[in-house]
């Protein structure tokens, strides 16, 4: 009972409808290349993931030469 209100409540929160564009998908934003020849390629949400590091060193050097 309560595995099937999960899985409802995740449909919905994550409607396509609603999170983008009428003509885009989730499985367009899965990280395959784009339409061929375009030289396209869509990201991938742990490309997201990199930004803590990246926030983490700055932080660092920041502090390093503030004092």
């Amino acid at each position: 009972m309560a595995a099937a209100a999960a899985a409802a409540l995740r449909a919905w929160f994550w409607n396509e409808r609603f999170w983008l564009p009428h003509n885009v998908t989730w499985a367009d934003l899965a990280g395959e290349p784009g339409p061929p020849g375009s030289g396209l390629q869509y990201p991938r949400a742990g490309h997201v993931l990199s930004a803590f590091p990246l926030a983490l060193g700055i932080f660092a050097v920041r502090l390093l030469f503030e004092r």
